[in-house]
């Protein structure tokens, strides 16, 4: 333990003993502070400093303890090493460090987000990447499906493609809007997870068949007739069935796991699914035809793992009120409301119906197609940007010790923006239009699974619901964007193409601005920031009491703060204190300047830190 000194403080009864040298920072977990010693933010790691001889314990009107304690957490959050920086004054900083202070050990603490992988989470990142590619590999246009007959090779993929998605939207759909049974789950005991267990079976190996008669028929395939198309259709029907109950599960395993456990494995999933497309080109038609087989078999080895989770899903989810779900929200969030969803559906339809949109027409829009030769390493950039910014979002959660949902979707939209953008480029540059769209969906389908959890975390709503919605109306963006993209290529038969490419790219940057700004705008994905949840109503006020004292603020100061604790804007706390906006708004500032933050998120941020 090292030493604490500070200067002579004069009391009441005369001037103050010298404060010893020798006085103890200790930390410890006790629940409450014992006589003669202040410990900062009641409920977590305490950092506890015993009053030295001749002074007043802290009790609410000393300022002496204050500062002290103020620049005790600044040295417990800014030590990294056994070295104490010198004092400094930092504007927009939390408070200060201690000059000349001794050595003191900081606390280890446990990373925010879980890295290692153990069996669960091994099983997760397989079959979940498993899932993923095998569907995007049918549906893309580089996959597994294309053929040499026609431009674009979509003899057997347009049709599959087609026919699988409104498959999926139907049941995805109807698994969404179907009550549940409420008293025969009950009943039937073990009965019913044991057939679910063999209905992914039966699906898992439907999926398969239906991939390799579909990589069959493209190996096989030599013209362009209406038997070609209506035998595709049915592999695509089969395929789309395995795909809406394959989501519903896998969204209803994610739904189990708390986020800081899976959040790193699920990004890796969805980064490794494109490491199968760059073998792709590089593989005959035996090869692909085992590739469709086995991925859908792997996905159900390894969600077949997770039996009990999706027993309890399957029966415990339809009898159990929606309360039970998850832990109580803080107060002011709206959960019998269902708008979130709704608004998260449809923003996320607006990205993928663009991005298939600009998806397609590189395709059917352009004087010649990308050359195949080159497929391998459009994959291979797309694998390194999704590594790239996938990797760095993680590590700023971890930095900021704070869930940043937002962090994803801004990251899809500006990727699907410059996809648009680079979309009049596909003349001279198609390469480079080609690897941003893949990339923009590779973004998007990360963004999907991501809220879609947290839609379910914070909502108190069944998996299958969310999922049902969420991924439902995603596959009904597709063939509408794809259905798009024809119509403008049957529009442009009589114009040149590239005088078209510019205006097609502003309408689809307009569709996503749309959907960014008044669809679903950032301030709704409060809402969905799991950093509220932790807080209860008596926690939260505990917290931003003990945040209030600790950086001086004034009451009216710490009544703001705490409105903006909850999420509230500055309109509602117009109304609610019976200010103007331009007092509420130099209140937050000043409010901000003592927090050392800039926006409501680094708030919220350092409420958590005070929670862990």
């Amino acid at each position: 333990m090292a030493a604490f000194s500070a200067r002579p403080q004069s009391t009441m009864h005369g001037p103050a003993a010298p404060i010893h040298t020798d006085e103890v920072v200790k930390w410890d977990k006790s629940p409450s502070p014992r006589e003669g010693e202040f410990s900062i933010f009641p409920g977590r790691l305490r950092k506890k400093i015993s009053a030295p001889h001749g002074c007043t314990t802290y009790n609410g009107e000393g300022s002496q303890w204050m500062e002290r304690a103020r620049e005790a957490r600044i040295m417990a959050e800014t030590q990294s090493s056994d070295e104490v920086p010198d004092m400094e004054e930092r504007e927009g900083k939390r408070g200060r460090c201690m000059a000349g202070a001794p050595n003191v050990a900081a606390p280890t603490r446990e990373p925010f987000l879980v890295v290692t992988l153990d069996g669960a989470k091994a099983r997760l990142l397989v079959g979940l990447a498993a899932f993923v590619s095998w569907t995007n590999l049918l549906i893309c246009f580089e996959g597994l499906l294309r053929d040499t007959v026609i431009y674009g090779g979509g003899v057997v993929r347009d049709p599959f493609f087609v026919a699988a998605c409104v498959l999926a939207v139907a049941g995805l759909i109807v698994a969404a809007l179907w009550p549940g049974p409420r008293k025969r789950v009950a009943e039937e005991g073990e009965g019913r997870p044991r057939r679910w267990r063999r209905f992914l079976a039966a699906a898992a190996v439907l999926g398969a068949a239906c991939a390799v008669g579909g990589v069959a028929l493209s190996a096989l395939a030599t013209s362009n007739g209406p038997g070609m198309w209506l035998l595709a259709m049915v592999l695509g029907a089969g395929a789309g069935c395995f795909i809406a109950v394959f989501t519903l599960a896998w969204g209803s395993v994610i739904a189990v796991f708390d986020m800081r456990e899976i959040l790193v494995a699920l990004c890796a999933a969805l980064c490794v699914q494109w490491v199968p497309f760059v073998a792709v080109g590089f593989m005959g038609a035996v090869a692909k035809g085992a590739l469709a087989g086995v991925l859908p078999l792997l996905s159900w080895w390894c969600l077949r793992g997770f039996g009990d989770e999706l027993s309890e899903i399957v029966s415990a989810v339809a009898i159990r009120p929606a309360s039970t779900m998850r832990p109580t929200v803080p107060a002011g969030a709206d959960v019998g409301s269902d708008h979130v969803t709704a608004r998260l559906s449809g923003a996320l339809f607006c990205f993928a119906f663009t991005v298939e949109f600009v998806w397609t027409c590189n395709v059917v829009m352009t004087s010649e197609p990308l050359d195949e030769g080159l497929f391998w390493l459009v994959y291979v950039c797309v694998l390194g940007a999704a590594i790239l910014v996938m990797g760095v979002i993680l590590g700023l959660m971890e930095r900021w010790r704070a869930y940043r949902m937002e962090l994803f979707y801004r990251a899809a939209f500006a990727l699907a923006v410059m996809g648009s953008v680079a979309l009049p480029l596909s003349y001279h540059h198609l390469f480079f239009s080609y690897a941003v769209v893949y990339v923009a969906y590779a973004l998007i389908s990360a963004t999907m699974w991501i809220l879609a959890w947290a839609v379910v975390f914070m909502r108190k709503l069944a998996p299958r619901r969310v999922i049902g919605c969420v991924f439902g109306l995603q596959f009904l963006a597709l063939p509408c964007g794809f259905a798009a993209a024809k119509l403008m290529q049957w529009y442009a038969a009589g114009h040149i193409g590239a005088e078209l490419l510019p205006y097609v790219g502003f309408a689809a940057v307009t569709v996503l601005v749309v959907a960014y700004v008044f669809v679903l705008p950032e301030r709704t994905l409060l809402l969905l920031s799991p950093r509220l949840l932790k807080l209860s109503h008596e926690s939260l006020d505990d917290r931003c009491r003990d945040v209030a004292a600790a950086f001086g603020l004034t009451e009216r100061e710490y009544e703001i703060f705490m409105l903006l604790a909850r999420g509230r804007d500055a309109g509602y706390i117009e109304k609610t204190l019976f200010i103007s906006r331009n007092t509420v708004n130099t209140h937050r500032k000043n409010l901000y300047r003592k927090l050392g933050i800039h926006t409501q998120q680094e708030l919220l941020s350092l409420i958590e830190d005070s929670l862990s």
